[in-house]
């Protein structure tokens, strides 16, 4: 069996056993099983071809082995380290929570609800149920479009996947079943039928539905909205939107039966047939999906084409970006007040999107900062992420509706974090409910982004904790209010010497956010490093897959005269390998560490980064965390520590020599 892993256009994930052994038998023997080296996985890999294209489309399909989305997410996520797929597609079958949607059919949800994330329990004297604050991931909209246009734009492609299904039912779907059925009481119309979008979601999570009780309560009170219900599809779409550029990502789901008494009925009289039929209806439509060319790359916008001629545009070193604020009444002209607001929200969003950070926001409302800064995001180019948190409330609820709809479009992935609502609808509840999800926002953000922010109001609450976290904090003072008191309160000469803070009191300035959340993350990473005299030497600690990115940097501090260690280069014949590590550790003044997901699975790198973050919290040692894939930093201590976000060999070493002469400035 080969090891050696081909690149990979369309990454297929498949849950259960039965699912994968239907998918095998649509796919044909073709698809030849291959075993990924360092993670107990194996594929099955082969192309399928594009008719309208002129192209096949190599396709890696990998079952989890398990369900749920702990499982889901960790497979994915590895899988789409190593792959690189444009496209992920998480495909099997679910259980319908609407009567329109029968056993047989195909369901593309708009949206996937992890709908007991995040949940709380309520209740007393025996009488309890769960409050819900699920997480909400879109699927991708270029592909959700182009599978509910399917039947208008290749109508013959789509007319052959309608005769499949027919052909399929009347294979599997026989009269002794369809008698049983019948004598059960229950009635299925006998053709299958494709649904995507049109605002029905998916509900996902560790419960199997199968009684009325169950299915009214998600429903009624959890989503109205969602029309079916699985256990996978929120770990595959987590796993894919964390990614920098994420990769298309859509669920694909056959009904298998409903969920609710009937399930044990379709069951007891289909004998899994049912399961079947939906999961190669399922795969049949993406395969047909591929032969019409839905999984084409996007089209080349405009501004693609603008941006591309330009000088090139600085590069976000952060993750993400917090933007809050608002109006103040504080400036000579309130009239004008408002549109400066939006025209610098609007900007600093756009920016932020064409730099590739992140957007986080809490206010779906456009009289806020927030609002205007997601308009000026989905402006930007290329992909981008926008993390939206707000309390759950029917109020908040549509404007956030609304919101998402006007954002819209290919390569935007708007990330939701529900949190309880408010427990009466009055004022001091609403602030509560608002602040504890602003407090969430907070937790996510690399650098916060202040315009305006009435000083009554959360705002300056929220800028006196990021100052106490010691989060960099760019805050515009133009429009007054809490931001004007967060710059005042900032000692700018001696925290960022040879920055010139005015910059920020002017309307302009707002062109400049990148670079100066750049300056500022810079100017507290060096810091960290409190000795009177520059480092002298550096110990780099990476993962060998990263070793692009750690030769780049090693050639940068070595040609600025610094001596660098590295774990395998001190490792001696004579000794211990961690025993020559710690003694390399001990010989530097830094330490330089390269994160990534290759770097999280490594226990030699893990074993570097607590030796490092010990002496770092005995100022013994300064640390530069550099994060090259913007995945979730694991650790503790390393939480704590600032991070500059780089993706190529160049941004590094320019990194690196910025911070070195940070140093030959104060010293």
């Amino acid at each position: 069996m080969s090891t050696e892993v081909p690149t990979v256009d369309i990454l297929l994930c498949i849950a259960l056993k039965e699912e994968f052994d239907a998918a095998i038998q649509v796919l044909g023997t073709s698809f030849k099983p291959k075993e990924l080296a360092d993670v107990a996985l194996t594929g099955f890999f082969g192309s399928v071809p594009s008719s309208v294209l002129g192209k096949d489309f190599q396709v890696a399909v990998f079952p989890s082995g398990k369900m749920g989305n702990t499982r889901s997410a960790n497979v994915t996520s590895t899988l789409i380290e190593k792959l690189r797929p444009a496209d992920v597609v998480v495909l099997g079958i679910a259980g319908s929570l609407t009567n329109d949607l029968e056993p047989g059919d195909v369901f593309i949800p708009d949206s996937v609800n992890e709908y007991l994330a995040n949940a709380s329990t309520k209740g007393e004297d025996g009488v309890w149920t769960f409050e819900t604050s699920g997480n909400h991931f879109q699927t991708s909209v270029r592909l959700l479009n182009r599978f509910q246009l399917f039947a208008h734009t290749q109508k013959d492609i789509h007319s052959q996947w309608q005769a499949e299904t027919k052909d399929l039912w009347k294979k599997l779907i026989q009269e002794p079943i369809r008698k049983a059925m019948s004598a059960a009481g229950l009635e299925i119309r006998g053709e299958c039928k494709f649904y995507a979008g049109d605002d029905r979601k998916l509900a996902s999570g560790p419960a199997v539905g199968k009684g009325k009780a169950f299915l009214e309560w998600l429903t009624r009170e959890v989503d109205r909205k969602v029309a079916a219900m699985e256990m996978e599809s929120a770990g595959v779409y987590d796993a894919a939107i964390i990614r920098t550029p994420a990769p298309r990502t859509i669920a694909i789901r056959g009904i298998s039966d409903y969920a609710d008494a009937r399930k044990e009925k379709i069951e007891a009289s289909a004998k899994g047939f049912f399961r079947e039929l939906a999961a190669k209806n399922a795969l049949s439509l993406l395969i047909r999906g591929i032969d019409a060319g839905l999984f084409g790359p996007d089209p080349t916008s405009s501004l693609d084409l603008v941006v591309s001629s330009q000088v090139m545009l600085p590069e976000s070193r952060v993750k993400s970006v917090l933007v809050i604020g608002g109006i103040t009444d504080e400036t000579t002209d309130q009239e004008a007040e408002l549109p400066r607001l939006h025209n610098a929200s609007l900007k600093v969003g756009r920016i932020l999107a064409n730099a590739g950070a992140q957007l986080v926001i809490c206010s779906p409302f456009p009289d806020s900062a927030d609002y205007y800064a997601a308009m000026g995001y989905a402006e930007g180019k290329g992909r981008g992420i926008v993390h939206l948190h707000s309390p759950t409330h029917e109020k908040v609820t549509e404007k956030r509706r609304l919101l998402i709809n006007t954002l819209g479009r290919e390569g935007l992935l708007i990330q939701e974090w529900d949190y309880p609502g408010p427990e009466n609808d009055d004022k001091e509840s609403w602030a509560q409910a608002w602040l504890l999800a602003q407090l969430q926002a907070l937790e996510k953000a690399d650098v916060v982004v202040a315009l305006g922010g009435k000083v009554s109001k959360t705002a300056n609450t929220l800028l006196h904790l990021a100052e106490l976290k010691g989060l960099p904090i760019v805050p515009f003072s133009f429009l007054g209010g809490a931001a004007k008191r967060a710059f005042d309160r900032r000692d700018w000469k001696r925290l960022n010497p040879g920055f010139d803070s005015s910059v920020l009191g002017r309307d302009d300035g707002v062109d400049g956010v990148v670079e100066i959340a750049n300056r500022l993350v810079i100017d507290r990473v060096a810091r960290a490093y409190q000795k009177e005299q520059t480092p002298r030497s550096v110990f780099v600690s990476y993962a060998h897959k990263d070793v692009e990115m750690a030769d780049g940097l090693i050639k940068s501090l070595k040609n600025s005269g610094l001596e660098v260690f590295t774990g395998d280069n001190e490792i001696r014949t004579d000794q211990m390998a961690p025993a020559s590590i710690e003694q390399a550790l001990i010989k530097s003044d830094l330490c330089a560490i390269l994160w990534s997901q290759n770097y999280a699975v490594s226990p030699w790198c893990n074993d570097e980064l607590s030796l490092a973050s010990e002496r770092h919290s005995n100022g013994q040692m300064a640390i530069w965390l550099f994060n090259l894939d913007d995945s979730m930093i694991v650790p503790m201590q390393a939480r704590k520590l600032p991070v500059v976000s780089v993706k190529s060999p160049v941004a590094i070493e320019r990194v690196a020599g910025e911070l070195l002469s940070n140093y030959l400035h104060e010293h």
